[in-house]
């Protein structure tokens, strides 16, 4: 008895030290987590200790490829979060003053444990995945080898992490490393085959890694054997989709279109073709079947677009404007109707990135309806509807367009105090500043100091464009490359060391690439005479039998003074050399590397502003040469 009282002791001892134990808080730059672990179903706390009002923080909740953003709502300072059963990871997104924190580029993620502290499985491969594929936008860094080989050992571990990755796990193993996911797509595709009986989920398998690995014929014969079987199936739908958009006249899409519209449901890729017949026959100047086809599209925001679409260019070339207001009327109605709702909340969206996606495109389609009343003479309906526009005020041409309103109606005043705000903070145009200039006449006749307003705006712009690149001034290493020019020649980095080289990566399918070219060629003839600076256009993520011929046409068709170059696809990829080397996963893409070699700027996006680029690399250029 005394030799087990002993024992009790001791093992009452163990317990209770154990459940005296608690985990330390982990400081997440200005936030400070309640624990260093996340266990499922285990509130845990984060606390914001900065001072930014405007801070903005989310997180993703991982599972397998799928990353499902969640708010986090703060009371006090506090947020609490509980991570479900079902989510192998975490990653966390704290924007502070205008820039996410990406704690030395290793973002702040975690992999979730089970309640007995063991880490889920997968979670890595999830982690990995997240920072190849999102890590760009939060400034993180990701390593496709790590992800591949991270992968591979998790689903070989496991079963069910297969299952939660499904086909694009040999998607993926096939983008990244092509050698082995060919290995992975013949094994898998030999086990599908050897069946005595096929499923359809087994065609579709066998279809999808076919033609993941380019056996077309194969591929093909097999779809003309799963649609006899499965003639509602998935390959059947497949093989109309891609049908409608080859047709080449819409009588020939039409009978597409209905052959779907009878057989399956009205998903989102049914629902995107309704809108492509609306567009089509609104064309056509067929306006019935224009209200048929878009009576078909069952999201209010897909349908509210597409009435965008159409009224946008009428709005612009001033052409049937009583028809366009009443549809752009429409476009604002339905958006109106949703901005209260999560109805319909797309999963890549949390609540507040899907509300505020809604104000945008609500804001975008009253620019519409405001120039489109400005053009019917309604003046001040336009300012009424363009002051609703403006939004955050980031947007330099639905600015101008207000400013243009407002002195139309002679509201001077007004005027000038809002053009004086937009230049002030950055978001003007030249046009603006005109506008400004007539006006302030207008309002003080005997004025002598616009000239002075102006120069001291344009200094202040200068100066905060200028404080917020040197904050996102980079010291990279610039990978080396050897691509040909449009006339054949081999352009060099290595031989371009010493000079400033920007490299603006482009497609010519691409519509923020093509609205940003005029800006940048006015760049190009400002800097066409400096020996030390090159600007190369690289044309990436372009495919075609005669890609070059047909960029080259591209070029000379707009008139535009680029030397280009042909970024090489990578020999059984889908990847492209620079883009790959350098990262690339969104065009348009400006590199800014220095006379040493090294990268000093990554510029992503077209912020729709050619005044605005125009300064910007003006800036980035001044500061790579000091």
């Amino acid at each position: 008895m005394k030799h087990t009282l002993i024992g009790l002791i001791l093992i009452a001892s163990i317990f209770s030290c154990k459940t005296e134990e608690k985990e330390q808080p982990l400081v997440l730059g200005d936030f400070e987590m309640s624990q260093e672990t996340i266990v499922h179903n285990q509130p845990i706390s984060i606390t914001y200790n900065g001072n930014d009002k405007n801070m903005e923080a989310f997180y993703y909740q991982l599972k397998g490829y799928k990353a499902y953003p969640v708010d986090l709502n703060f009371e006090n300072s506090t947020a609490t979060i509980v991570i479900p059963d079902s989510i192998t990871a975490v990653a966390f997104n704290f924007k502070v003053d205008g820039t996410y924190l990406n704690n030395d580029k290793k973002g702040y993620l975690f992999a979730v444990q089970d309640q007995e502290g063991i880490p889920v499985a997968g979670s890595q491969s999830s982690l990995e995945y997240y920072k190849t594929s999102y890590g760009e936008q939060y400034g993180l860094e990701g390593d496709n080898a790590i992800f591949v080989s991270t992968l591979i050992k998790e689903v070989n571990e496991n079963a069910k992490v297969k299952e939660v990755w499904e086909d694009q796990y040999l998607n993926l193993i096939l983008r990244n490393d092509r050698e082995k996911g060919e290995t992975i797509a013949n094994k898998l595709a030999q086990e599908i085959s050897s069946k005595k009986v096929l499923t359809e989920a087994d065609y579709n398998q066998l279809h999808s890694i076919y033609s993941m690995t380019r056996k077309s014929n194969l591929a093909d014969s097999l779809a003309a054997i799963a649609t006899e079987k499965f003639p509602k199936g998935k390959i059947k739908k497949q093989i109309l989709m891609n049908q409608f958009y080859d047709a080449k006249t819409l009588e020939e899409k039409e009978v597409v279109f209905n052959e779907l519209h009878t057989n399956f449901d009205m998903e989102p890729s049914l629902s995107y073709a309704a809108s492509n017949m609306a567009s089509e026959h609104f064309k056509a100047g067929d306006m019935e079947a224009f209200k048929q086809y878009a009576d078909k599209i069952e999201s209010p925001s897909d349908k509210a677009g597409m009435y965008n679409s159409v009224a946008w260019p009428l709005a612009e070339k001033g052409e049937h404007l009583e028809t366009a207001a009443e549809i752009s009327k429409a476009s604002l109605e339905l958006m109106k109707a949703q901005q209260n709702s999560t109805e319909g909340k797309p999963e890549y969206y949390s609540e507040k990135q899907h509300k505020k996606n809604l104000q945008r495109s609500y804001n975008m389609y009253a620019d519409t309806y405001a120039l489109i009343q400005y053009k019917l003479g309604n003046t001040k309906e336009a300012i009424t509807y363009q002051a609703q526009a403006i939004g955050d005020g980031l947007n330099t041409e639905i600015n101008e367009r207000y400013i243009e309103f407002l002195v139309a109606d002679k509201q001077y005043e007004r005027a000038n105090e809002k053009a004086n705000v937009f230049l002030n903070a950055g978001h003007g145009t030249e046009k603006m500043t005109a506008l400004y200039r007539k006006s302030y006449a207008q309002a003080h006749p005997n004025a002598t100091d616009f000239d002075a307003i102006i120069a001291n705006i344009e200094q202040k712009s200068r100066n905060k464009a200028l404080d917020n690149l040197k904050k996102e001034m980079l010291d990279d290493a610039a990978p080396a490359f050897e691509l040909k020019n449009l006339d054949g020649k081999t352009v060099s980095l290595e031989s371009l060391k010493g000079k400033t080289v920007i490299l603006d990566l482009r497609a010519t399918w691409c519509g923020p690439c093509k609205a940003s070219f005029p800006g940048m060629q006015q760049v190009v003839e400002k800097y066409e005479g400096d020996e030390n600076v090159v600007i190369l256009f690289v044309d990436t993520f372009e495919d075609g039998a005669n890609r070059e011929q047909d960029v080259a046409q591209f070029i000379t068709d707009n008139k535009y003074d680029f030397h280009v170059l042909i970024d090489g696809k990578i020999k059984d990829s889908d990847k492209y050399e620079v883009a790959n080397k350098y990262g690339i996963s969104g065009i348009p893409t400006k590199i800014v590397i220095g006379p040493n070699g090294r990268i000093k700027f990554k510029s992503v996006g077209f912020s729709g502003s050619n005044d605005k680029l125009k300064q910007e690399m003006d800036l980035m250029i001044d500061l790579v040469k000091s």
